[in-house]
C-alpha cells in the first residue's frame, strides 16, 4: 500500500486501494480548508502539505483525533475511541504507523478469552468457550447468503440472527448465549442495533490480512494522530457553523474567528454531526445527499474503564472476559484486560449499542456501578473498589453524536460511496462514512482522506509523512 521514498524513512507514498484519479473537481486548487481534525481530515491535510498546497484545518475541539482519543488514566494510556489496528497486514494505517516509528504490539484477546454467564451465575469451560465461538457462532457467516435469499433485501441483521438461531437446534442457556453473542458481534462491528442494520450488507467490508483484533499502537492512537498532524496548520477550538459556496471557491464560518476563504473545502466531520445539520451549507446540500445522510445509520458504542490497585482477575485465573447478561434480548458484553497488553491493571468494558441504550437513563453516572455489579457476580464476592474510572459519552458528544456508521435496511453500500462524491466541485467529503470498503474503521477514514487528497492533487497516489517537511 505504501513505500518509502527519498532519504527520510518517515515519508511514504500511499493510495486509497487503487490507482484511479477521482474526478468531479471544479476550479484550480488554491487554499484548501479542512473541517475536522480526525484521522480523515488530518490525512487530507498531511498529503496536501507534502505536496506544497496551502491548507488549514479547523477543529471544533481543543484536541486532535476526533473519535481516536487517548487519555491518561492514573499513569496509563487508554484509548476511549478506536483501539486496534484491525487486520494489520496490508493495512495503510499500520504502514503509516511503521513509517512514523509508532510501536505496535499484538493485541489479540481470543487465545486468553474466558466467559461468564450472569444469567445462571456460571463460568463456561474452555471447551464451551471454544465451541460457542467457533461452532455455534461460526456457522452464522457461512449461512448469510442463504439467510439473505430467504429473508429478502429488506431484512435486518436481527431478522437474520433469529432465523439462524432457529435452525441450530439449540435450547435453553446455550440458545440464549448464541443469540447474545451474535448480537454483540453485529453491534460491535457496526455500532447500531441489530434491528437497524441491513442483513444484505452485513459483513461485506474488505479485510486486510491477519487477525481482526490485530495490533495496538503504543502509547495509544494519540501517537499516530500526532504523527499525522505533524507540521500542519490546525486551529483548535474553531467549531465551523457554516460553509458557503461562491463563484470561485468557498467561505467557511466559525464562532471562533473571521471567515476563512478557500478554493475548496473538505468536510471531514462524523456522520452524526451531518445528521444534526452541521455545518449549515449555503446553498443547501442537494436533496439526494441529505436523504442519504438521514437514512444511513450512526449508533452507539461506549466504554467503561476501571483501574484497580492490582489485576485481581489475573490472580483469579482469568483475563479477557465475555459477559452473558440475564436479559435474553441484550447483547453479550466484552471486558478487555489491558494488563495482559502491558498497559496496567485496567479492565475496559465495551458496551455495544443495545446495552448502552438500555443503560441510557442512568448513563454515565450509573455505568460504573453497573460494571461493579457485573464483576461482583463474576467474583461471587464484592468487587474491589476501582482507584480511577472513565466512562465515554460518544452519543452525547456534540462533535460526534454517536460512534460510527452502518448500512440500514433499504440502504446499500453504494450509498456510502455516494457520500464521498463532491458537491458542486468545491465541497468535498471525507470520513469512514464516505466509503464502503472499510466503513467504521480508522483505516477507512484514512483511505477516504487519501482519496480526497488524490482528487485535489489530480494524482493516483499521495505522499504522507510524519515530519514537518
Amino acid at each position: 500500500m505504501g513505500h518509502s521514498i527519498g532519504p527520510d524513512p518517515r515519508v511514504g507514498v500511499f493510495d486509497d486501494g487503487n490507482a484511479e484519479v477521482p474526478g468531479g473537481l471544479e476550479g484550480a486548487v488554491g487554499r484548501v480548508i479542512v473541517v475536522g481534525a480526525g484521522i480523515a481530515g488530518l490525512t487530507v491535510a498531511n498529503a496536501l502539505h507534502h505536496a506544497g498546497v496551502d491548507c488549514t484545518v479547523l477543529e471544533a475541539r481543543r484536541r486532535l483525533g476526533g473519535r481516536l482519543h487517548t487519555v491518561d488514566l492514573a499513569g496509563s494510556a487508554v484509548d476511549l475511541g478506536g483501539s486496534w489496528l484491525h487486520h494489520p497486514t496490508g493495512n495503510p494505517l499500520r504502514r503509516f504507523a511503521e513509517l512514523a516509528g509508532v510501536e505496535c504490539r499484538a493485541g489479540d484477546p481470543l487465545p486468553a478469552l474466558t466467559a461468564f454467564d450472569v444469567g445462571n451465575r456460571q463460568w463456561l469451560s474452555p471447551e464451551e468457550v471454544e465451541r460457542e465461538r467457533s461452532g455455534d457462532l461460526g456457522g452464522f457467516g457461512p449461512a448469510l447468503d442463504a439467510l439473505r435469499a430467504q429473508l429478502g433485501p429488506g431484512a435486518s441483521a436481527a431478522d437474520g440472527i433469529e432465523a439462524f438461531v432457529s435452525t441450530t437446534g439449540l435450547a435453553g442457556d446455550r440458545r440464549r448465549r448464541t443469540r447474545q453473542s451474535l448480537r454483540a458481534s453485529v453491534e460491535a462491528d457496526a455500532a447500531g442495533a441489530a434491528e437497524r442494520q441491513s442483513l444484505e450488507w452485513l459483513w461485506t467490508q474488505d479485510e486486510y490480512d491477519e487477525h481482526y483484533f490485530g495490533d495496538l499502537p503504543r502509547p495509544g492512537y494519540a501517537a499516530i494522530v500526532d504523527a499525522m498532524a505533524s507540521g500542519l496548520e490546525v486551529r483548535r477550538g474553531h467549531p465551523v457553523t457554516g460553509l458557503a459556496r461562491t463563484d470561485d471557491g468557498v467561505v467557511v464560518s466559525s464562532t471562533a474567528g473571521p471567515d476563512e476563504h478557500g478554493s475548496h473545502a473538505v468536510v471531514a466531520v462524523p456522520l452524526g454531526v451531518l445528521k444534526d445539520g452541521r455545518p449549515a451549507f449555503t446553498p443547501a446540500l442537494p436533496s439526494e445527499r441529505t436523504q442519504l445522510i438521514k437514512q444511513l445509520g450512526f449508533g452507539r458504542y461506549e466504554k467503561v474503564v476501571l483501574r484497580f490497585e492490582r489485576p485481581f482477575w489475573r490472580e483469579a485465573g482469568w483475563s479477557h472476559l465475555v459477559l452473558f447478561p440475564a436479559e435474553p434480548s441484550q447483547p453479550a458484553a466484552w471486558l478487555f484486560d489491558l494488563d495482559a497488553f502491558g498497559v496496567g491493571p485496567i479492565l475496559v468494558c465495551h458496551a455495544f449499542h443495545s446495552a448502552a441504550e438500555r443503560l441510557a437513563p442512568t448513563w454515565p453516572a450509573g455505568a460504573v456501578p453497573w460494571m461493579i455489579d457485573q464483576l461482583s457476580a463474576v467474583l461471587a464476592a464484592p468487587c474491589p473498589a476501582p482507584v480511577a474510572t472513565l466512562v465515554t459519552e460518544w452519543a452525547a458528544d456534540a462533535h460526534t453524536a454517536g460512534a460510527y456508521t452502518h448500512v440500514t435496511p433499504g440502504s446499500t453500500n453504494a450509498d456510502l460511496d455516494r457520500l464521498g462524491t463532491p458537491v458542486a466541485g468545491r465541497i468535498l467529503f471525507a470520513g469512514e462514512h464516505t466509503q464502503s470498503a472499510r466503513v467504521g474503521y480508522a483505516d477507512g477514514a484514512m483511505a477516504s482522506g487519501i482519496r480526497e487528497a488524490k482528487r485535489l492533487l489530480g494524482a493516483s497516489a499521495v505522499t504522507l509523512g510524519a515530519t514537518g517537511r
